[in-house]
């Protein structure tokens, strides 16, 4: 299971680098993809992902999630970005259908993995060998 989480890390790795030069491919949720991947496989590889200048930029600013207007917003134009690449770019194809599937599969990724984080109120301790 451990080699299939890393080659799919690869594989979105992948796709998410091709994403920052290619319109209408989506880049950040392909390197969150990867980012949890990692996580889940490989935690020296997870850290290296964290610590590169490219590829830790998206992952950082999204530690604690995002709200629903961004979400929204993201999902909307990359839809639009897809859409365009998708219908003006290419003629009836295979490839029409290859970039309607990376949005579906940047959508679901989105929804997954852009949560808005809950916080967790944190726990004073309180030491009472000292006197008040």
């Amino acid at each position: 299971m451990k080699y299939l989480l890393i080659t799919l890390g690869i594989i979105s790795l992948g796709l998410g680098l091709l994403g920052i030069v290619t319109p209408g491919l989506p880049t950040t949720p392909f390197i969150l993809l990867t980012g949890v991947l990692f996580a889940k496989s490989s935690p020296k590889l997870h850290k290296k992902l964290q610590d590169n200048k490219l590829t830790g930029s998206y992952l950082n600013r999204m530690k604690n999630g995002v709200g629903i207007k961004t979400r929204i917003f993201s999902i909307t134009f990359m839809w639009c970005m897809v859409s365009f690449t998708a219908f003006y770019v290419f003629d009836y194809g295979t490839m029409r259908f290859v970039m309607i599937g990376l949005g579906v599969i940047g959508t679901i990724a989105q929804l997954l993995v852009l949560k808005k984080k809950k916080n967790k109120p944190e726990t004073i301790l309180v030491d009472k060998t000292t006197p008040k």
